[in-house]
């Protein structure tokens, strides 16, 4: 593909790093894994299609798989691949397949079901089969979801192809003739890391080519990736530890290439401040004095509602806007759609004044929105800079008020030697550690990525920082618990390709089913993710008179019947309103008593609903008419504004939440 070709195909001429993927994609005769690693906003996603329809043609392959880490990201790419998609269709008919656990309320998705304008069977009744993408009934199984032409969704739908499970070798021959691509290859710890490596040396071996997609990648962990495509036979080289940046790393057979792509453009300089939980609301009032918008980004749910609560209070002239993932869907569907009109590529000073949106990791990726002032809790180092990359993100803004002129983030810390309780357990000390004390007064992007996050990642070679008592605790603290994850993975993941003693050239699979990881299509999603299982329940109102509604601003409160089961449109409906409880409930000494509590109030007032085939098997939590409802001891609060909240009983007798 030439640089006329990406332009007509995206509408605008390649930038630096897509016309450099372009060359790369082109130039090699054998293609399998490429890695590009680039900042924030500069086009990975447009350069990964163009190469992956450069390695099509040249490998005859028959499809793509677009994998994202979560179901919000993957929702929101889904547009864009289907424009892609059908551009690879205009000769002939390609199906299209949303694959994550909620893709069927999804509703651009839901337009391509049968008995819309783009499906298979109308595209027959209008003599018209010749071109476009569809949605095929027969992809809609689980099993067979990766048999799809172009199948967007989670990288869980990857990582089950190294899962011990049946039918595996369906995911494996839907995988066998596509390009895979993976968005956000750093963003997995190390227990999905498992998953990957191991789908990565099957593809490798099927000679299925693979583009990885990342702007914070460890050197270690390209290597890792590098090494488990070419199933551990790699050749030792400079591109293992390289600090180019950006950087494209490629395997042409068993070669190992790599290039540094000259950064055409200044860097941005973000100045860089610590602060104190304390001193936000001052600060916040301070950078905002003469407009302009801010984000905080803090690391739980709980944080998020509790800042959110504290700024509201504090600063009354200030509009405080809360986004995590304690929203129902709707509900966190067009609060995102809120976020991208307000702060997107279009937002007016008007639309940005005094905002102040306050948030948890979810504002990491997916949404591109833009912030004059940013704070961020302390997190790992990469993800970090993934946040700073929604500070003036919009380069070319000229609007911005006098005292945000310049790039400015704070850094909230604890202001002594301990770390916030909701960070250290999302992410351990040791990480935490490493990036407090790596943190410069100022960062260049995207010049000094590769620099902090190498010395953050690579200190197994040689350790730019002192050694203490303290770190040293740190260090074997995470090194035990990266070796626990990698046991744990490591009893339901397949072997990695063997030989045939008899004939060289073929793959066996033998005794992949000792260790089954049995249960449903959702018990092996969460096989694949590490920590305790989800609990996700449907929400609903119940009044004093028995009747069941939808929340007062969904669907305008109506009310349903309890008595029957739901027609299909009306579970749609109701599958919607669907919420994942705080992590609390999902403990491994409250989860058996938090659903046995649930199974037993739907058994007792929505049997009837059990019978409709999209509800089967789901939670439903019922509120009451002020939208709180009492389990395992603790009180919950849904709130449109704040999302779901809660307290324990105990705490909290006779004073509401």
């Amino acid at each position: 593909m030439d640089a006329a070709a990406f332009h007509l195909q995206f509408g605008f001429w390649p930038n630096s790093l897509q016309q450099a993927v372009l060359e790369a994609a082109d130039n090699i005769s054998a293609p399998g894994l490429l890695i590009i690693e680039a900042q924030m906003g500069v086009g990975k996603t447009e350069a990964a299609l163009a190469a992956a329809e450069v390695f099509a043609n040249r490998r005859q392959a028959g499809g793509l798989f677009f994998g994202l880490p979560t179901q919000a990201t993957a929702n929101g790419i889904f547009d864009r691949l289907m424009d892609w998609a059908e551009t690879q269709s205009e000769d002939m008919v390609h199906s299209i397949r949303l694959a994550h656990g909620m893709a069927e309320l999804n509703a651009e998705y839901r337009q391509l079901f049968p008995g819309h304008a783009t499906t298979e069977e109308d595209a027959d009744r209008n003599n018209d089969p010749e071109s476009g993408v569809l949605v095929h009934r027969w992809f809609q199984g689980n099993r067979q979801a990766l048999l799809a032409d172009f199948v967007i969704g989670t990288v869980d739908q990857l990582l089950m192809a190294a899962l011990k499970q049946k039918h595996l070798m369906l995911r494996q021959l839907g995988l066998a003739g596509k390009v895979v691509v993976v968005d956000e290859c750093h963003a997995y710890d190390t227990y999905m890391n498992c998953y990957l490596d191991r789908a990565l040396t099957w593809l490798g071996r099927y000679q299925v080519p693979v583009i990885l997609l990342s702007a914070t990648l460890p050197a270690r962990r390209r290597a890792e990736l590098v090494n488990a495509y070419l199933g551990g036979r790699a050749e030792e080289g400079g591109w293992q530890t390289s600090r180019g940046y950006p950087l494209l790393t490629w395997t042409d057979g068993r070669h190992v290439c790599q290039r540094t792509v000259p950064l055409t453009e200044p860097g941005k300089t973000v100045q860089l401040a610590p602060l104190t939980e304390d001193r936000l609301p001052a600060m916040l009032q301070e950078k905002l004095a003469q407009g302009g918008c801010a984000g905080v980004i803090v690391n739980t749910v709980r944080k998020a509602q509790a800042v959110a609560t504290q700024l509201r209070q504090t600063l009354p002239g200030y509009e405080v806007f809360l986004f995590h993932a304690q929203f129902l869907m709707p509900d966190r569907a067009e609060k995102g759609q809120t976020l991208l009109l307000r702060l997107g590529k279009r937002s007016t000073p008007a639309e940005r004044d005094r905002l102040i949106v306050v948030g948890t990791q979810v504002m990491e990726q997916s949404l591109d929105i833009d912030f004059d002032f940013l704070v961020t809790e302390l997190c790992p180092m990469d993800l970090l800079l993934q946040r700073i990359g929604r500070l003036h993100r919009r380069v070319d803004r000229t609007d911005r008020p006098l005292p945000l002129q310049t790039a400015q983030c704070a850094v909230l810390d604890t202001g002594n030697e301990s770390f916030d309780a909701g960070s250290k357990a999302v992410y351990g000390e040791w990480l935490l550690w490493r990036t407090r004390q790596l943190l410069p007064q100022a960062v260049v992007l995207p010049q000094d990525i590769p620099q902090l996050v190498q010395d953050t990642y690579g200190w197994e070679e040689k350790d730019v920082l002192p050694q203490d008592t303290d770190s040293v605790r740190r260090r074997e603290e995470y090194l035990l618990k990266r070796g626990k994850q990698e046991q744990k993975a490591a009893a339901f993941l397949i072997q990695p390709p063997t030989e045939h003693r008899l004939r060289p050239r073929r793959n066996v699979l033998d005794n992949w089913m000792n260790g089954e990881q049995k249960g449903t299509e959702a018990a092996a999603r969460a096989a694949v993710r590490d920590g305790d299982p989800s609990v996700e329940v449907l929400l609903m109102v119940r009044h004093e008179d028995g009747s069941v509604h939808f929340l007062p601003w969904q669907e305008e409160g109506r009310a349903v019947a309890a008595d029957c089961p739901p027609c299909q449109a009306e579970s749609v409906s109701i599958a919607r309103q669907r919420l994942r409880l705080p992590g609390y409930f999902s403990k491994r000494w409250t989860v058996d008593r938090v659903i046995n509590e649930l199974e037993e109030q739907n058994r007792r007032l929505l049997p009837e609903w059990q019978q409709a085939p999209m509800l089967k098997g789901e939670l439903v939590l019922l509120l009451d008419e002020n939208l709180t409802a009492h389990l395992s001891k603790t009180v919950l609060r849904y709130d449109r504004r704040d999302g779901l909240t809660w307290q324990k009983e105990e705490a909290d007798e006779g004073s509401g939440v």
